[in-house]
């Protein structure tokens, strides 16, 4: 099975929140929900203030926290190693926003059930990449199946990140590259 998931290269993020939009406009979302988050974290470092941009959804983790703990099943594995949401059979308790190190889950005031990032499955279909992706202005989000990189592909990027929980919780199909000025 494929394991698809994103890549995230901090270097190359500007904070920019063209992501976040794009995911917010393609999925017609609500106020106040949104699949995709950017933030701006200052740090001081040496007396001076650093920011760090971090970028981030649903991580269609490979242990999924969301996955384990939906009583209907409505979160699940999808055949392509995506995490996907039944929205018929979901019955809207949170117990998958709750769970879920990342608050990838939102639930809809709206629709009474939950609601996340299915990585533009509509899309991905037509062999086009996730709204976030196709967005960014820095080029510095992708999604692809982590099994086919190489080793040197794989070099310089890694599955944690300071601002995130550790990553051998849910072994998100995740990998970033770390901005090493901070």
């Amino acid at each position: 099975m494929a394991r698809l998931g994103f890549l995230y290269d901090q270097t190359k993020c500007i904070g920019c929140s063209t992501c976040q939009i794009a995911c917010k406009d393609k999925n017609n979302l609500e106020p106040g929900i949104f699949f995709r988050r950017t933030d701006t974290l200052e740090y001081v470092k040496q007396g001076r203030p650093v920011w760090m941009h971090y970028s981030g959804s649903c991580n269609h983790c490979k242990e999924a926290a969301c996955v384990k703990s939906c009583p209907t099943n409505s979160m699940h594995y999808m055949e392509d190693g995506t995490v996907g949401h039944n929205p018929h059979t979901c019955i809207g308790c949170g117990i998958c926003t709750w769970s879920c190190p990342y608050h990838a889950p939102k639930l809809s005031r709206k629709l009474g059930i939950a609601m996340k990032c299915d990585s533009c499955a509509d899309r991905r279909s037509q062999g086009l990449k996730p709204a976030c992706v196709e967005a960014c202005l820095t080029h510095c989000l992708d999604f692809r199946d982590l099994e086919e990189l190489t080793e040197a592909q794989k070099e310089g990027w890694e599955c944690d990140l300071e601002v995130l929980p550790d990553s051998s919780l849910t072994c998100p199909s995740l990998l970033i590259r770390k901005n090493r000025a901070l």
